[in-house]
């Protein structure tokens, strides 16, 4: 079943901002990301680069056996684990540290116990087709592929959506969600932090937001 098209936003500034939790000014995440570019001779290259690090060097916190969670963007790669919402904000600051226009993207799905999690992913815009399109770096493993294909079929970790109540949000969002954010903050760890993401019961009702942060020079 093919994803449903993204709502392309009006302007790419707002995807360019930095902000205390899109940390694209922190030096740590600009030096890893120039580093990760470094040899890099196209677009499709950066965005290879700086998506398989954190989808493959970054491992999801459950798939890696922590309960530790960790939310803070500039300290995911110290940690080296993180669940799919933060990855999410980390891949978003690397690529905006580079000039490279991302946001933020939300799947509900429904799990094999029958309740509900938020999942967390990305959508990067590619100047030069002049189209955005998602990425997911939750990370891989056994039934699980997502992959950046430039030919613009978007493949993401859980592509079926087929039971009642679960759907991908077609919106790109610059900040992510005020509800996300404040789970993160109450929330003691990462088994808490999942079960709590079932309150999410759909999208907020302002779907762009401004921000109040301005686009950094990079």
């Amino acid at each position: 079943m093919p994803l449903p098209p993204l709502v392309r936003p009006v302007s790419v500034t707002p995807y360019l901002a930095c902000s205390p939790v899109i940390a694209c000014t922190d030096p740590a995440i600009r030096s890893r990301a120039r580093e990760l570019i470094r040899g890099t001779s196209t677009e499709y290259e950066q965005i290879q680069s700086l998506y398989t690090y954190v989808r493959d060097r970054i491992p999801h916190s459950v798939d890696a056996g922590q309960s530790r969670l960790v939310w803070k963007t500039t300290q995911v790669m110290a940690v080296g684990h993180a669940l799919c919402l933060i990855k999410s904000h980390l891949f978003v600051s690397l690529c905006r540290s580079v000039g490279i226009p991302t946001g933020l993207c939300y799947q509900r799905l429904k799990k094999e116990d029958g309740t509900y999690v938020l999942h967390g992913l990305a959508a990067v815009w590619i100047e030069e087709d002049g189209r955005w399109i998602r990425l997911d770096p939750r990370g891989n493993k056994p039934g699980i592929d997502a992959q950046f294909n430039p030919d613009g079929y978007e493949q993401i970790a859980y592509p079926e959506m087929e039971e009642q109540g679960e759907w991908l949000d077609p919106h790109i969002y610059p900040e992510p969600w005020d509800a996300v954010m404040h789970l993160l903050q109450v929330s003691p760890d990462v088994p808490s932090f999942i079960s709590a993401t079932a309150q999410i019961h759909s999208p907020p009702r302002h779907t762009h937001r401004p921000s109040s942060s301005l686009p950094v020079p990079v």
